[in-house]
């Protein structure tokens, strides 16, 4: 069992937690016994501060994958989705009940304090395309297309599972499609970038002509070697 400091129910979880856990794992490869810790703490709702059951649970899948146990991996994120549904539905009702109450305060900690920085269903659904189960992966796509999310990386996580298994012209249209729904997102302008640089690559390598969008990602890689130049 991966090692890390004894926690107490007075304790509150950290990032950093996390990342000890991971790092040991990377040291000694026991994945499993370190996606089993995940999942333990996953279910110790007294010990989630900064992270919540549904990181945990995806950082669980994660170490399944890695141990090269997908169908482990796709239960866990599975219980990550749900977990993420769950605590979205109760900051919504927790940010309405402070709307209610006239506390703006409690409404917008609440709503901050809800579902994951990402859709959990990318995870899952990388972890169904590495599978085979393609009808399920080509359902899930659907779901997360239809829920117009405006995180960049959302459409950069499907595109890059869709690249890495030669369906490039499909991860063309998930860069290309995150770029236009984030583009007015209140969201730092370098994600935007990021999916044009990812969006350029597609094109590159599908033999297609630089297009005003391409150069706007050429220009970003020049100012970013140039800055590392002068660094």
């Amino acid at each position: 069992m991966v090692v890390m400091r004894t926690l107490t129910e007075d304790d509150i979880l950290t990032e950093d937690d996390l990342d000890e856990i991971v790092i040991e794992a990377a040291g000694d490869g026991r994945h499993q016994q370190a996606a089993a810790q995940f999942e333990d703490l996953a279910a110790r709702p007294e010990l989630h501060g900064q992270v919540s059951a549904s990181m945990l649970l995806v950082h669980a899948g994660g170490q399944y994958g890695l141990a090269d146990d997908w169908d482990e991996a796709v239960r866990c994120y599975r219980a990550a989705v749900v977990a993420n549904d769950a605590a979205a539905a109760g900051s919504v009702a927790a940010a309405a009940a402070g709307a209610e109450a006239a506390d703006d305060v409690a409404a917008d900690e609440a709503a901050a304090a809800g579902a994951a920085d990402i859709d959990p269903r990318v995870w899952l659904h990388d972890a169904l395309v590495r599978k085979g189960d393609e009808a399920e992966a080509t359902t899930l796509r659907a779901e997360i297309k239809s829920s117009r999310s405006t995180n960049p990386d959302v459409y950069a996580a499907v595109a890059e599972t869709l690249a890495e298994h030669g369906r490039q012209q499909e991860a063309l249209t998930w860069f290309t499609m995150g770029f236009h729904r984030c583009q007015d997102a209140d969201i730092p302008v370098y994600m935007l970038h990021l999916l044009l640089i990812g969006r350029r690559a597609m094109r590159r390598n599908l033999g297609f002509p630089p297009d005003e969008l391409d150069e706007i990602a050429d220009a970003y890689v020049d100012h970013l070697e140039a800055t590392d130049n002068l660094a």
